[in-house]
């Protein structure tokens, strides 16, 4: 099997076109922000002084005002894969900073999204196998009051309850203090103790998602005739259940899984900002209190790259699953 040209080639210009789009929103919304970040470094670090901040401008190229000039330079850099260097970190290069970031997020982000999905896949076929049994709508019930709740206020309550009054896990940070004199056993242990709130809370935030979309896709299924063929026929309701209609209710979820790790990522920012997770999340909001341009920029361009790329592996990938969508 191959793919239409067509369907390839357009997946891919959208992707572009959208990241294109994404870039340079991504130059402009940092500069509406209210804020000189020289002269707040330079008031910062030395008292102020005017001949710092311009020096710093300099330093910073932010010494043409021209947005034209800026966007330019922007672009050329970007191009060359120079993110720039960071004002808050000076002189560090964002890309380093990234670097640190990336992997607390990635970890949190990509375990949170396949559990959520994975229970979320059990829990719908089975309140879709039997609607209107007490579990359907006690699921159902649920999902609808989680679906309405922000990330943030899952993590604040965990927090309160499970770290503040009971103390099982800590109020933040990813690793314990002495971690560096840790063995690589304890090490694991302090990594996994540490990230086992900020990863439930991800879970419990998006598991109604998947229950909802799956519970629904699997109703639809159910009603189709083959579904009605396959039950006169005599067949188990296990394998009626899973090779007949789970199978196919998971083909438009597919999708749905995809899409839904920029939704999860863009929690995990709240959620990394409550549990002082030093993740892409932690790096954000600290980049724009300082009026750090270069990382509010890095770490956004991460965000938008990885929801774009996530949702050009489900364009490309779905046809795999399903020929009918774009396969000669």
């Amino acid at each position: 099997m191959r793919y239409n040209s067509v369907y390839l080639i357009k997946r891919i210009g959208i992707a572009l076109i959208t990241l294109y789009v994404a870039v340079t929103l991504n130059f402009l919304l940092p500069r509406l922000m209210k804020g000189d970040p020289a002269s707040a470094l330079a008031s910062e670090k030395a008292l102020g002084s005017q001949e710092v901040a311009d020096a710093l401008k300099v330093q910073f190229g932010l010494d043409n005002p021209s947005l034209w000039y800026q966007y330019a330079k922007y672009m050329k850099q970007l191009l060359h894969g120079n993110l720039g260097v960071s004002y808050a970190n000076f002189p560090s290069p964002v890309a380093d900073v990234m670097l640190k970031a990336l992997p607390w997020t990635l970890g949190t982000v990509l375990i949170a999204t396949l559990l959520s999905y994975l229970i979320g896949w059990l829990i719908g076929i089975r309140g879709a196998w039997k609607p209107g049994s007490l579990f359907d709508n006690t699921t159902l019930f649920s999902s609808f009051f989680l679906n309405s709740v922000p990330f943030f206020w899952i993590a604040i309550i965990f927090i309160m309850i499970f770290s503040f009054y009971l103390g099982w896990f800590p109020l933040g940070q990813a690793v314990d203090p002495a971690y560096d004199s840790f063995s690589w056993l304890e090490k694991a242990k302090s990594v996994i103790y540490h990230a086992f709130l900020p990863v439930f809370t991800l879970i419990i935030a998006t598991l109604a998602g998947h229950i909802l979309v799956l519970r629904n896709n699997l109703m639809r299924v159910l009603s189709e005739d083959y579904m009605l063929l396959a039950k006169a026929k005599g067949l188990r309701a296990s394998r009626r259940k899973y090779r007949y209609g789970a199978r196919n209710a998971l083909l438009p979820s597919f999708t749905g899984l995809m899409t839904s790790l920029g939704h999860v990522i863009g929690g995990a920012i709240t959620t990394e900002i409550v549990f002082s997770y030093p993740g892409v999340g932690l790096v954000t909001f600290n980049a724009i209190l300082n009026h750090d341009f270069p990382l509010i920029q890095g770490a956004f361009l991460c965000i938008a790259i990885s929801v774009i790329v996530c949702n050009l592996i489900a364009d490309l990938v779905y046809p795999l699953i399903d020929p009918r969508v774009a396969l000669n």
